[in-house]
């Protein structure tokens, strides 16, 4: 189907190409092929010229610069009109030249070797051409040596043709402002192209595999993308996994996306403030207080820029605590000393127990620091925690995915109720803590009543039957009632559970995939030490 420039997609492309977003941005907008916008321009730029327009003239008209502008400019004076008898330059200008030296129709047609029909079109045409430039009616007639009749006749077909073309605008932006609407819908993504629905559906099962418990590696192995692709997909969501339901409906107090969108498809194609409002069923007052409220400097409405703005006024945020300056600094002068969040929020609670301002929890630094929030605290505080990371961990949820090389495992789901209660002694968590190379290694072991800690050094190697002899022999020396049940996770080390178990008599559960907060003493255990035997150090010199 061979697409007009005066159809719906043709005016919003020139309006797109107009306000700047150039042209493959603009075709895109469209819905066209770039070559069909070429082909718009094109027959733009020899419509302006050919109405008297200098090439910056028009160029500023169109808003759009091209290399191809020297070949468009060669068919400016190029004769277009579709006749059986093609009549060259040079037989108008021998027409032209005879009319002006005071010949009539007849003789400068006879002298130019043309008929009185091709004569006259050629007087219409000049006719139109003055009326164009702004010469009265009057002028013209005595210019050109025009009849009465003749006049009123070129002046009716100018006019009608005038007409003509100004219905053909009108139906256009009409046609184009009934399909705001689909256009809109095209925008936002009701109807994807393949290619944004196969990285939709790749990123939907990127999380899943996310929140079944793999690592970015392994999802990204089996998904058959990079690593890379995957840490982006991650630094686009805040190192978050998102929520599995969607984004609640607005209601129709406020405007969405969709009408956001369509605002800004009806500026672009030069509708008033009331026109707009009439179609989107808004008062006009509406559509003026979203237009101030959201332009750029440049004065451009951004539609996707307005909606995520609007989202978060709505909101209406709470003042964030750390904007308190004197809270801050005390929190920043704690981190530089290597307090932990816990310890900084329990010396406020002592330090300040009348006054709610200087009260905050360790998730609120955690946040400032990892997430950086609401602006955050510098990332060079970061450093200082324990883990002296940067980014924070996702907590996966689920311990389905790929399967483990431990057998017959105790899941922490089947562990005595009461060992959650820490009411009795004997209930331990366990890890290791490696060294440089990953040769060397320290076996960490927590009672979580007690809180009393066991180190053990594993000099050479981490095996299971390093790690089974490590734990027996530290077992043994510890009463029956101090050995009741050992929480670990799935590392191959603890591959030998079932003979640590008959040895020791002490049941081994293991905690769901990439869940360290199931065995939160062991962990805040494992930074203690972390302290002390840092990473990257060869733990079989202590």
């Amino acid at each position: 189907m061979h697409l007009a420039s005066s159809s719906a997609a043709g005016v919003r492309f020139l309006a797109s190409v107009r306000d700047g977003h150039g042209l493959k941005p603009s075709a895109r907008h469209a819905g066209i092929d770039k070559e069909v916008g070429y082909r718009w321009l094109r027959e733009k730029y020899l419509q302006l010229r050919r109405e008297g327009n200098t090439p910056a003239e028009t160029t500023a008209e169109l808003g759009f610069t091209s290399s191809r502008l020297l070949a468009w400019e060669a068919d400016v004076g190029r004769v277009t009109d579709r006749h059986h008898l093609r009549v060259g330059v040079a037989e108008e200008g021998s027409f032209w030249l005879a009319f002006d030296r005071g010949d009539s129709q007849e003789l400068a047609a006879h002298a130019a070797g043309v008929s009185r029909s091709t004569a006259y079109r050629w007087l219409q045409r000049r006719f139109d051409g003055l009326r164009q430039a702004g010469v009265t009616v009057r002028r013209c007639q005595t210019r050109l040596r025009l009849t009465d009749r003749s006049v009123r006749s070129f002046e009716e077909l100018r006019l009608a043709r005038r007409r003509i073309e100004q219905n053909a605008a009108t139906a256009a932006q009409h046609a184009a402002l009934l399909s705001s609407g689909r256009h809109a819908d095209q925008l936002l993504g009701a109807v994807p192209s393949a290619a944004q629905q196969r990285r939709a559906e790749r990123a939907d099962t990127y999380w899943q595999l996310m929140r079944d418990g793999l690592s970015n590696a392994e999802a990204c192995r089996l998904l058959g993308m990079s690593r890379r692709a995957g840490t982006q997909l991650r630094q686009a969501s805040n190192f978050q996994i998102p929520p599995l339901e969607q984004r609640p409906e607005t209601s129709g107090r406020y405007l969405d996306a969709r009408e956001r969108l369509q605002i800004a498809d009806l500026l672009r194609l030069g509708h008033s403030m009331r026109r707009i409002a009439a179609e989107l069923g808004r008062h006009p007052s509406t559509i003026s207080r979203e237009l101030r409220r959201h332009r750029d400097n440049q004065g451009f409405y951004l539609p996707r820029t307005a909606d995520h703005d609007a989202r978060l006024k709505r909101a209406r945020p709470k003042i964030y605590k750390l904007a308190n300056p004197r809270l801050r600094t005390l929190v920043q002068r704690k981190l530089n000393r290597f307090w932990s969040p816990d310890e900084i929020c329990g010396w406020m609670r002592r330090t300040y127990p009348d006054d709610p301002m200087m009260r905050l929890s360790p998730e609120t630094i955690y946040r400032a620091l990892l997430l950086r929030e609401h602006g955050g605290l510098h990332k060079r505080y970061a450093s200082k925690l324990r883990t002296g990371r940067r980014i924070r961990k996702t907590r996966w949820r689920t311990r389905t995915g790929q399967g483990s090389r431990i057998r017959n495992m105790t899941m922490i789901d089947q562990r005595p109720a009461e060992v959650e209660t820490r009411l009795e002694a004997g209930h331990w968590e366990g890890d290791l803590i490696v060294g440089v190379g990953s040769v060397s290694a320290m076996m960490t072991l927590r009672e979580r009543k007690t809180q009393y800690g066991i180190i053990v050094n594993l000099p050479l190697d981490h095996t299971a039957a390093s790690v089974n002899a490590a734990a027996t022999a530290a077992f043994a020396t510890l009463p029956p009632h101090l050995k009741r049940t050992l929480t670990w996770d799935q590392g191959v080390e603890m591959a030998w559970h079932e003979e640590l178990t008959k040895a020791t008599g002490v049941p081994v559960y293991f905690a769901e995939r990439s869940s360290p907060w199931q065995r939160g003493a062991n962990e805040n255990f494992n930074g203690l030490a972390r302290q002390y035997f840092p990473k990257g150090t060869n733990l079989a010199l202590h």
